[in-house]
């Protein structure tokens, strides 16, 4: 596999899932912060929907981006190998 786009694509993976936890933390922190200070009912009732949606958003992409570059990495190997020539086929004799 090249090493470059395989590392390449690992710090993509590496850097979605951290950013996206990081954002996830400081969302969430930040709306348990103004609902206890505030004790609002309403805000609550307007927000939940928005902050749930925040929530999907950085999940998926937490989670999504790196499912698909761990996939991206597989199919780059068996590219790789295939046109290295490192899978042999045995021909009977």
């Amino acid at each position: 596999m090249d090493t470059s786009l395989g590392q390449a694509l690992g710090g993509l993976a590496s850097r979605a899932f951290t950013l996206s936890a990081v954002l996830f933390l400081l969302l969430n922190g930040a709306a348990i912060a103004l609902f206890t200070v505030t004790r609002d009912r309403h805000l609550v009732n307007r927000w939940t929907s928005k902050l749930l949606a925040a929530d999907l958003v950085l999940l998926g992409t937490g989670l999504g981006v790196p499912a698909l570059a761990c996939g991206a990495r597989l199919v780059v190997s068996l590219i790789a190998g295939a046109t290295t020539g490192v899978f042999h086929v045995s021909h009977p004799h």
